[in-house]
């Protein structure tokens, strides 16, 4: 862990100007003020505080007019970092974020990780090699947040896996990642690893209420009200795919999988997006068949959740490729769902994520440590205690 002097006694409102500074790269203590909604004399202590501690250093100065100089505050990227894990049957993907929020590195392990264990040695493997290859001592993790697809219960085995991964339920999941990476960790369900990554450094728009569509094996989502994320009892808001009747056609990667080897014979092994989409390219009238008994059931799912929390915007993430990602967001146009019968929403934003990882889950992963390096909120906090 990085030493605790850094984090010690920071509250709610430096919090906030850490998240501010993330997000805006560089601020004067007067936008600081204005930003963060306190006054200029608590922004002096509190960035006072920080720069003791090496969290933000002082940097240009730059004209304001009649007064004084502004002189910019940014965060010191090499104060920490952060690491990211998306843990998947077919694949583990790892990513290093500095404290800025700055992608430093990323490791893909291809495979089939049909047992926790295997899972856990990539883990601890990538871990390993993403430190080692950029020079980062271990003293400088700041911990590890790990998203995989589960939900959360009560109970000695906090962690209700998918049906995916159901393989990997054995006791002491949690203590034996933190015991592998040695470091603190934290557990989360990949889509709100996914939607906490973009509100935290993504979602150019700022939008405050947004809803982020997470189609992936199954489907899920990450709901963020107030830009705040909602988790809902024991963290398990989200689980939309519930709601989809399980005899009816699927927008997930499973349904797309089963209908293109239902319809061709073979599809390619595991779930790289490079090879699929050549895949679909080659095969585009099956593609299209699939997006046309798939489009009406994400329009209604959409339909239903907008009409529930209005957000301002809906964001279609996910595993499954770009390119069918983009299909399936045009008919979240409400206007073209003739079995509404003149029923009317107001209409949100559809957007693809604005973060451009190549893994969006393991980004908003770290992404998270980050966010809540001084007030753990989310997953299994026991790392962070």
């Amino acid at each position: 862990m990085t030493s605790s002097k850094h984090w010690e006694g920071i509250g709610t409102t430096q919090s906030a100007v850490l998240r501010y500074l993330r997000r805006n790269h560089a601020a004067s203590r007067a936008e600081l003020a204005e930003g963060c909604g306190v006054t200029a004399a608590a922004v002096s202590m509190m960035t006072r505080d920080l720069i003791r501690r090496g969290i933000i250093v002082e940097g240009a100065r730059r004209p304001s007019g009649r007064g004084a100089p502004h002189i910019d505050l940014t965060l010191n990227s090499a104060i920490g970092y952060a690491v990211g894990v998306h843990a998947s049957r077919f694949s583990i993907t790892l990513m290093l974020l500095d404290f800025t929020g700055k992608r430093v590195d990323e490791i893909e392990l291809r495979g089939l990780y049909d047992t926790f264990a295997t899972a856990r040695s990539a883990i601890q493997k990538g871990h390993r090699a993403l430190l080692e290859r950029n020079h980062i001592p271990d003293t400088l993790v700041i911990g590890a947040g790990i998203a995989m697809p589960t939900r959360f219960q009560r109970g000695v085995a906090p962690l209700h896996l998918a049906p995916e991964v159901l393989s990997w339920d054995e006791p002491g999941l949690f203590e034996s990642i933190q015991q592998a990476l040695g470091c603190p960790v934290l557990i989360e369900n990949d889509a709100n690893a996914a939607a906490m990554g973009e509100m935290a450094l993504g979602n150019a728009a700022n939008h405050e209420d947004f809803l982020y569509l997470y189609l992936s094996e199954g489907v899920g989502s990450g709901i963020i009200l107030g830009r705040q994320r909602y988790r809902g009892h024991l963290g398990n808001a989200g689980e939309i795919g519930l709601l989809l009747p399980l005899d009816r056609p699927r927008p997930s990667f499973t349904d797309l999988a089963a209908w293109c080897q239902h319809r061709l014979g073979q599809i390619p092994d595991g779930r790289s997006q490079d090879i699929w989409q050549r895949f679909l390219t080659e095969n585009v009238s099956v593609l299209d068949e699939w997006i046309e008994r798939t489009g009406p059931e994400i329009a209604r799912l959409g339909f239903m959740l907008n009409a529930v929390l209005a957000p301002a915007a809906i964001y279609v993430g996910g595993t499954l490729p770009q390119s069918v990602r983009e299909r399936l967001a045009v008919w979240l146009d409400f206007s073209r769902l003739d079995s509404l019968k003149g029923s009317r929403v107001v209409q949100p934003e559809i957007c693809l994520p604005d973060i451009s990882a190549t893994d969006t889950v393991a980004f908003g992963a770290a992404a998270m440590v980050l966010h809540n390096v001084a007030q753990q909120d989310g997953g299994d906090r026991q790392g962070f205690s």
